[in-house]
């Protein structure tokens, strides 16, 4: 049997397999380490070998685990990126195995990474560095997808659609580009440069025409005006999410002022939607959930240099119906600062990692981000807005599929 064959089996069976036990619903960082919950009423496990760990990610489709480790004190936002060293876990997550071990390449004992992705097929596991990013897909054992930039595109559940940030011209340049079925080599939805579709999709909603009228030609013109969320496609990969100002000029504190687009992938049609109004602010994500009936708004507001409010809302694409997740409002004199979000694989509930500091904390001497012990994970049911379940000090939330 060849030497690499039997590496692979031999950690696969190390990593374990699932067993009879309820699926866990979400992970997170605590106390640098990796954690497991399965619900409020279970007690929560640990991963091992994951001490150290300050970056995390689950597969959408296995649920696999990938975190990066580093030495006490490692901070993804200083000014030169740690090393790091991946690992993965498999369910029940009772062992892990660095990942060197699984792709020969030397560039995986240590990596100085600063995110940590996986596409939407569960195939590729993605990190990104200073010089780019470095992919690995983890069917083939091979590394692939150099300086890409995938915090900025997702992918469907079988990977044959694609949506990303840029245009045809350049990744840099405001927009969206889709890839797949009826869309290949590659379609650009719309750009800076090419704003027709979203003029025309705002024009079609009667309940946006004040926010279309107040649209200026020459603030469209410039890059720094506009505002794009990162394209979400649903994992049934009908559809795309994003949200954008239209080159609203942005104001202090990155004011604006944004409305809601759907795409719908098998003609490529964009459609504004009109029944969500728009949001002061500026738009930080737009989240379907996994069965693509619901969407999580996450929106951030600068009122004053004492007031800034991050804001949640739920959004049913079907009823057309919202509901704001007030457990993420905060009390005025301190802020929101959001450690992740994701959506737990029954599309009912949602895992918001959360802090609440004064705005007087944060400063450039901390990356004007709180200490990770004040953060926490929330819970919370999209039906009603009542949190279900609170895990003091988490972060970087990741949903398991079920």
């Amino acid at each position: 049997m060849p030497r690499l064959l039997t590496t692979l089996l031999a950690v696969g069976t190390a990593l374990g397999h699932a067993d009879a036990t309820p699926a866990p619903r979400v992970a997170y960082l605590k106390g640098g380490e990796v954690w497991v919950s399965a619900g409020a009423t279970r007690p929560a496990t640990r991963v091992p070998a994951s001490q150290g760990a300050v970056l995390l990610a689950a597969s959408p489709a296995s649920g696999t685990l990938a975190f990066l480790t580093g030495p006490p004190g490692a901070d993804v936002n200083a000014d030169t990126a740690p090393l790091l060293t991946p690992y993965l876990s498999k369910r029940p997550y009772t062992a892990a195995a660095a990942l060197s071990t699984l792709v020969p390449d030397r560039s995986l004992a240590r990596l100085p990474a600063r995110w940590l992705t996986w596409e939407g097929d569960g195939r590729t596991l993605i990190a990104g560095t200073d010089s780019g990013t470095v992919g690995w897909n983890l069917v083939t054992h091979k590394s692939v997808l150099p300086n890409q930039t995938p915090l900025s595109q997702t992918t469907s559940r079988d990977g044959d659609v694609t949506a990303t940030l840029g245009s045809i011209q350049s990744p840099d340049d405001p927009g969206v580009l889709l890839y797949g079925p009826g869309a290949r080599p590659g379609t650009e939805v719309f750009s800076r440069r090419l704003p027709g579709n979203v003029m025309a999709a705002l024009r079609r909603q009667p309940a946006l025409t004040a926010f279309t009228a107040a649209l200026d030609p020459k603030a469209q013109a410039q890059d720094g005006n506009w505002v794009v969320t990162p394209p979400q496609v649903t994992r049934d990969g009908r559809r795309v999410y994003f949200a954008t100002n239209a080159g609203w000029g942005v104001g202090s504190g990155g004011a604006t002022t944004m409305a809601v687009f759907q795409v719908q992938v098998s003609d490529v049609t964009l459609s504004a939607l009109g029944w969500l109004g728009t949001f002061e602010g500026s738009a930080l994500e737009v989240v379907p959930s996994p069965d693509g009936r619901t969407l999580l708004l996450l929106n951030t507001r600068h009122v004053s240099n004492d007031q800034v409010s991050t804001t949640g809302e739920i959004a049913d694409v079907t009823a057309k119906t919202r509901l704001a997740l007030k457990a993420l409002t905060p009390p005025k004199g301190q802020t929101s600062v959001l450690g992740g979000a994701c959506w737990l694989a029954d599309s009912r509930l949602v895992a918001i990692s959360v802090a609440q500091p004064k705005l007087a904390d944060l400063s450039a001497m901390n990356q004007f981000m709180p200490p990770t012990s004040t953060f926490t994970l929330l819970v919370i049911d999209v039906h009603t807005g009542m949190v279900t379940q609170r895990i003091p000090g988490a972060t970087q939330p990741a949903c398991l599929p079920a």
